[in-house]
């Protein structure tokens, strides 16, 4: 009678891990590429969420609302109403976001200067003192520019958050600058 145990011989165990360990070292820098662009989108989602927030507050309340930037590290976005009680921008925030949050490696950059962008109770860009809290001019936020200096060059997709008044030639998109123009996913 044979009474042989079933089951792995050592080296059949030591096959199997080898193989798992060479697909582990090949598929590590994609996937470690993959998880970096996953942030960039990730941060680039939620910029565009906090403007288009801010946007439909103003409509929504009739009155200015305005996202204010942070780009460093450890910053992300605020949306804050305006409020005629005051006359100036509330001090609580409707709603908050932090890079850290789903992006902690991500870096923000931002375009045509200043750290906010305001709208009015229609939902276009101010750049007039009735949307300023100073009671100037103010320059918005034209575009917000997301990348991942973690994800090696050549793997790595920025993307760029648009913003333009209600009726302009691009709307406020979320847009890849690899893409050529013609395609709805361009920046142009």
């Amino acid at each position: 009678m044979n009474t042989r145990a079933s089951g792995f011989t050592l080296i059949e165990l030591m096959i199997a891990v080898s193989i798992f360990a060479i697909l582990v070292l090949l598929a590590g820098p994609m996937y470690a590429d993959f998880m970096g662009n996953t942030q960039i989108r990730t941060a680039a989602e939620n910029s565009l969420a906090g403007v288009r927030l801010a946007q439909t507050s103003a409509v929504r309340n009739n009155r200015p609302a305005k996202v204010v930037i942070d780009p460093s590290s450890g910053g992300g976005w605020a949306v804050y109403l305006y409020d005629e009680n005051i006359g100036d921008y509330a001090v609580v925030p409707v709603e908050t976001y932090s890079w850290t949050a789903g992006a902690p490696k991500t870096t923000v950059t931002l375009g045509g200067g200043g750290t906010e962008i305001a709208f009015d109770g229609l939902g276009r860009v101010c750049t007039t003192v009735l949307c300023s809290s100073a009671g100037a001019a103010t320059t918005p936020v034209t575009e917000i520019d997301v990348t991942n200096p973690s994800v090696s060059p050549s793997g790595r997709r920025p993307l760029k958050v648009m913003i333009s008044a209600v009726g302009g030639t691009t709307g406020t998109k979320l847009c890849d600058p690899a893409v050529l123009a013609g395609d709805p996913r361009s920046c142009s």
